[in-house]
């Protein structure tokens, strides 16, 4: 369920791509270097800082259990419209840094 910054989107895509996964792992937002944005599940392929490197940005890693996720996060829309002006304002310019905590 991935979109790309490039094209028009909204919060909605970002809702989307939030229920298209279950909050049963861990999972971080990322942009690659295109400007496609994605879930990566990290419980099952954990990164590291050669990999991070490689990307435009990336958020903090949601841990299984916290409802950044999933339908309920998809349905929670302060959380979607933070994130969605996390990702408004690192792309296609940095303004915080690679790494993005909300």
């Amino acid at each position: 369920m991935a979109f790309d910054m490039k094209q028009a989107w909204s919060e909605a895509e970002v809702a989307e791509l939030l229920a298209s996964v279950e909050d049963d792992r861990d999972w971080r937002l990322e942009v690659d270097k295109q400007g496609i944005v994605d879930l990566f599940d990290k419980t099952s392929h954990p990164t590291d800082a050669a990999y991070d490197e490689e990307l435009h940005c990336y958020f903090e890693l949601w841990q299984q259990g916290t409802d950044f996720v999933g339908s309920s996060a998809a349905s929670d829309k302060q959380l979607v419209a933070t994130l969605s002006s996390a990702l408004r304002r690192n792309y296609p310019e940095l303004q915080q840094g690679a790494f993005i905590y909300v």
